[in-house]
């Protein structure tokens, strides 16, 4: 209590008179004289979670293996509140321990799609566990995927995307619609892209995507225009392609583009959210509309799986009605 009241009365020095202060210092000593005040410990509290040797082991090899540096914080995040709830030894973890925590997701607030997530996350560390014999067998193999509603992401129409290039306020804006229509990359990609990665000749861009594969696209006539319109206006010599407007330079983020792409969307009232990937979108549904086949563009998209290009094509059923109502009569 002593300590207490000294710290107190010295945050209110010079605020007071002596005679408030006298004044203050009795009414507190007689207030507390109850009360068992203890200074509040503000050493950082040791992780009490039952954390595996191999675990630092895995995401190393993960980190090898190519995986996004942003992808890792997820899987550390997901795997540190996992050890830290179930906290047991490795091999001592049983298929019922993961269901219940995943249950408890469901209590927390987590959406099926969220919780599914992170199961495969459970899942894929476990069997990594399993194969390199730091357990007998994967506890999470008897977890079946959970069923969550996948809502159809509808593309830009042509009239939406004029609309929106409309909306742009400047070159840099303009030079960020086109180049993430024209070429299908993801915002993480074009976050990272330099100057150097595009060739106006061949039209070919370099893109590095998850894991820094590396593939290539291409640019269009809207494209090379918007950027050339663009690189004219700027007075940096960074190598990045879409860079800060003001000192110090450099290339902007990824959350940075995400902020821009929704602003135009904003201004362009389209009565529903815009953001990068729904323009990575319109390009695959737009590109197999016009006839590209779907092999291609899988590896134009970067796809390691056919099937995650063919939810393009299944979006592209109005196009399938026309082709029906023309070809077969």
């Amino acid at each position: 209590m002593e300590n207490f009241a000294n710290e107190f009365m010295a945050k209110l020095d010079g605020k007071l008179s002596p005679e408030q202060m006298k004044t203050v210092l009795m009414e507190l000593e007689m207030f507390s004289a109850n009360y068992d005040i203890e200074k509040k410990s503000t050493e950082i509290v040791p992780y009490k979670g039952c954390v595996p040797e191999c675990y630092k082991v895995y995401l190393v090899s993960k980190k090898i293996e190519g995986m996004s540096p942003e992808s890792i914080r997820t899987y550390k995040c997901y795997l540190d509140d996992f050890f830290l709830t179930i906290d047991k030894p490795l091999d001592e973890i049983t298929t019922n321990d993961i269901r219940i925590y995943l249950y408890g997701l469901t209590q927390k607030g987590n959406t099926n799609r969220t919780i599914d997530g992170k199961r495969i996350v459970f899942h894929t560390f476990l069997d990594w566990c399993r194969q390199e014999g730091y357990i007998p067998s994967n506890p999470c193999d008897r977890i079946r995927p959970i069923k969550y509603e996948v809502k159809p992401r509808t593309p830009l129409t042509d009239l939406e995307l004029e609309i929106v290039r409309d909306a742009c306020n400047d070159y840099r804006e303009r030079a960020l619609v086109e180049l993430l229509y024209s070429t299908g990359c993801r915002v993480s990609e074009l976050a990272i892209l330099k100057k150097s990665d595009i060739d106006f000749r061949t039209k070919e861009v370099q893109l590095f995507g998850k894991g820094s594969k590396h593939r290539i696209s291409y640019i269009n006539a809207r494209a090379e225009i918007a950027l050339k319109k663009y690189w004219l206006t700027r007075k940096d010599m960074d190598d990045s392609v879409i860079c800060t407007v003001s000192q110090p330079y450099h290339g902007i983020k990824k959350s940075q583009i995400e902020q821009i792409i929704r602003q135009i969307g904003e201004r362009a009232n389209l009565g529903r959210n815009l953001y990068p990937h729904l323009i990575r979108h319109t390009t695959a549904t737009s590109a197999l509309e016009r006839g590209m086949d779907v092999t291609e563009l899988q590896k134009m998209l970067g796809h390691e799986k056919l099937d995650t290009t063919m939810i393009y094509a299944k979006v592209s059923q109005e196009s399938l009605r026309y082709s029906h109502h023309r070809y077969v009569v």
